[in-house]
């Protein structure tokens, strides 16, 4: 991706309809009501299996589409501009929130990432990537004087984004921690800052990723199966090595929603991370290629709003949501066909959970409000 251009100000810019806004506000609303078909097609699946209500899953994911729904249309009524002052306090509850779960966090296959109050779970870890595009956006567009000083943006945001990542790696969720830190320098890219410093922060990343993968056993066990699907299909590869399969039983047309086979056990996780095999399965090769698109669309249309946005602040969190968003999407799609190892994040808009959903349609929410008040 090209460096964005500097945004110009324009004082008085009048929000108004465009084809791109459109196209992002369609795009989002699409995905959120596939979101609810696909979930419906695998969920029920899933609670047949467990002998409990076959429709609790789809329900419980039906009231998080709607509370999405709710977050989707006030973060885009709300000017972008507000959220400037709104970024240490999000900052501060984020960290306490991840703080919190490595405290009382529901342990869950090794790992606290879920915070239960009642009924409900919070996931930490969701609301950090949010709160980290807000607060460096609004420390970066307040020091947007200083960018040819990386002494004075590179340290502080180095720490913020160390903090950040420290924590969700504490719980732990390595998939999470390689996405915030790949949100943060892309930020810094648009920000302006050198070449040489980011390149230096990207190094480091790319050396610390792979030590991290191997110092865990589940992680190397994890990596094993990444990288011989076929010979570790009956332990690590399990999962990809069936998602493969499915895939290839979608052919080009699909079996028809909710003839997939996938769901009945022979995919773990079918309606969380590995819903894009429900879509290749039961929508082929023609519905996952659609599904890419409307993602795209929001990226490409993410990357475009921050190159016409009003100011730098806007720029930079149109940046950052796309940046989320397209980076998620590939991580996931890319560990369900099998180009890259299962991370266990989830598809954006899509899978089942209620903390992803409600958080990314915030995240789409307040991209459109950047997108409205675009040239």
């Amino acid at each position: 991706m090209s460096r964005p251009a500097a945004p110009r100000a324009r004082s008085g810019a009048q929000p108004g309809p465009s084809v791109r806004y459109a196209a992002l506000l369609c795009a989002a609303f699409l995905l959120l009501l596939l979101g609810v078909v696909l979930v419906l097609s695998a969920a029920s699946a899933t609670g047949i299996d467990s002998s409990v209500r076959p429709m609790r899953y789809f329900t419980r994911h039906v009231w998080s589409a709607g509370i999405a729904t709710a977050a989707l249309l006030v973060t885009l009524g709300i000017d972008y501009r507000h959220w400037r002052r709104l970024a240490l306090p999000l900052a501060a509850v984020s960290a306490s929130l991840l703080v919190i779960v490595l405290v009382v966090g529901d342990r869950t296959g090794g790992a606290r990432r879920w915070i239960q109050i009642g009924q409900y779970s919070i996931q930490p870890s969701e609301i950090a990537k949010l709160a980290l595009i807000v607060a460096l956006a609004a420390f970066l567009d307040a020091r947007k004087d200083q960018i040819e000083r990386p002494d004075r943006i590179l340290r502080p945001a180095m720490l913020l984004l160390t903090a950040g990542c420290s924590l969700v790696l504490l719980q732990p969720d390595l998939g999470t921690t390689l996405l915030l830190a790949g949100i943060g320098v892309g930020m810094l890219f648009v920000a302006g800052l050198p070449g040489r410093d980011l390149g230096k922060i990207a190094a480091m990343i790319a050396v610390a990723a792979p030590l991290l993968a191997v110092v865990a056993p589940y992680r190397r066990a994890r990596l094993a199966g990444f990288l011989d699907p076929v010979a570790e299909r009956g332990a690590s590869g399990y999962q990809t090595f069936q998602s493969l399969v499915g895939l290839a039983q979608g052919g080009l047309r699909g079996a028809g929603l909710g003839q997939g086979q996938a769901k009945w056990g022979w995919v773990p996780n079918a309606s969380t991370d590995f819903i894009f095999v429900i879509v290749g399965e039961e929508m082929g090769l023609i519905g996952a290629l659609g599904l890419l698109g409307l993602l795209g669309v929001v990226g490409i249309g993410g990357f475009r709003t921050s190159q016409q946005a009003p100011d730098l602040f806007g720029a930079l969190l149109a940046a950052g949501i796309s940046i989320w968003i397209v980076l998620q999407t590939l991580v996931n799609v890319g560990g369900v066909v099998g180009l890259l190892p299962v991370t266990g994040v989830t598809l954006p808009f899509l899978s089942f959970g209620g903390s992803s959903l409600v958080v990314t349609a915030a995240a789409a929410g307040l991209l459109l409000n950047v997108t409205r008040r675009s040239g």
